[in-house]
């Protein structure tokens, strides 16, 4: 599994302890951290060194340099030694059935993707206060649905029929695609589509380009709505969509779509450099 985190150790402790309540405990879980202070990296030693952790964890750790979070992943997946992965934001705790959930859909041509629930502000700051992670649905829950400003409830209900799976539209991904706290693939296909894009410049559609390069490249994107559950915890927003990051994000999304790219250059082998190209013409002459 990877897990990818800034500077937020509290809320990462609740997903790695949602990750050890699973049904299917993940063989490893490797947290991408894209330049977190030594707080996060006490967490996590602390969190591995504990008899309560069932599965290996490591730390894949880059210098703090603004938004790069294509940059780690990419080079966590490199890290990693699994088949097949999965990945869950570190500030969502998942479903006790999440890991398993994606395994059922997966495929080597799949890349699965479910959607989330977003936890309200006074029920996120009880839960980090408490230390206690969400992994079901429960009535604090739909009551702070109701009553307060947790949003999207009803994507923590688990539908396992096909024919109210059909009837809800909870196989239906094509509205808004994959969302990257929440999605699955084989490592072949990661490596297939050049795992993620590094020139995406925030958090804003970069996780939709991996499903549109795996339909490019002849694979199919699958619905795990309902199925595998993720809890976000709440915090304010950091990126727009009215911004000169997002539009120079929405035009290598519109090339992708134009052009039918399945692989993106600056990914998981990075773009050559100048001088790597110069002195690669000149091994080609000699």
């Amino acid at each position: 599994m990877i897990v990818p985190t800034y500077n937020r150790p509290a809320a990462l402790r609740l997903c790695l302890l949602s990750l050890t309540r699973q049904t299917r405990i993940p063989d490893e879980v490797l947290v991408a951290d894209d330049g977190s202070g030594e707080e996060t990296a006490q967490v996590i030693r602390t969190f591995a060194g504990s008899e309560s952790c069932p599965f290996e964890l490591k730390h894949v750790w880059q210098e703090d340099d603004g938004f790069r979070k294509p940059k780690i992943l990419n080079e966590t997946v490199r890290q990693s030694t699994g088949d097949f992965l999965v990945f869950i934001d570190g500030d969502c705790m998942a479903h006790r059935e999440f890991v398993r959930s994606h395994l059922l859909v997966s495929g080597p041509e799949v890349m699965a993707s479910g959607k989330r629930v977003d936890l309200g502000s006074s029920l996120t700051e009880k839960m980090l206060r408490q230390g206690r992670p969400l992994t079901s649905l429960t009535l604090p829950l739909l009551f702070d649905s109701i009553f307060s400003d947790t949003r999207k409830a009803e994507e923590a209900l688990r539908l396992t029929n096909p024919f109210l799976r059909r009837l809800l539209h909870r196989d239906d991904i094509s509205d808004d695609g994959v969302w990257g706290c929440n999605f699955s693939v084989y490592r072949e296909l990661f490596y297939a589509i050049n795992g993620c894009d590094e020139d995406f410049r925030d958090g804003s559609i970069e996780d939709n380009d991996l499903g549109i390069r795996v339909l490019n490249y002849g694979g199919k994107l699958k619905s795990v709505r309902a199925l595998a559950i993720v809890f976000h915890l709440w915090h304010r927003s950091t990126w727009s969509f009215a911004n000169e990051k997002f539009f120079h994000n929405k035009a290598i999304l519109d090339q992708r779509i134009a052009g039918k790219e399945f692989r993106c250059e600056n990914g998981l082998v990075p773009r050559a450099t100048n001088k790597e190209k110069a002195s690669s013409a000149a091994a080609v002459q000699s």
